[in-house]
């Protein structure tokens, strides 16, 4: 009877370090594909910027984290804020009509939704 208990704690202890290099793996690549996707908006700015301070203003944080997921919020800061969804959809002008959208966000995201599954998938097969 001995030998069933030790076994069935072996693979208790087996699957909780296990689980715990799993979620390491989800947190790294959290960190690493939202890098990206920041880097990935930037290169999709088209519009003249004779400041630059938009792109300044662009930050990462983590905005939830625990002991199995990790979620990082991409924004513009203050004030350039009240930029991101004009410069995104286009906007009514003063004259009449519409002014022209310079979509960069939505790459961005595309960009974390296609790699973030694969880089998870890639280092937990590393490990395994």
């Amino acid at each position: 009877m001995a030998s069933v208990d030790t076994f069935a704690k072996d693979v208790a202890a087996e699957l909780a370090a296990y689980s715990s290099e799993v979620a390491e793996a989800v947190k790294e690549s959290v960190d690493e594909v939202s890098k990206e996707a920041a880097e990935e908006i930037k290169k999709h700015i088209t519009f003249n910027q004779r400041t630059g301070k938009y792109i300044k203003a662009f930050r990462l944080k983590t905005s939830y984290e625990s002991a199995t997921e990790k979620r990082k919020t991409w924004y513009v800061a203050s004030p350039h804020y009240r930029l991101t969804h004009l410069l995104e959809y286009g906007h009514a002008s003063r004259n009449g009509g519409r002014v022209k959208a310079y979509p960069h966000i939505k790459y961005g995201e595309e960009y974390a939704e296609a790699n973030l599954p694969k880089q998870i998938e890639r280092k937990i097969n590393d490990i395994g």
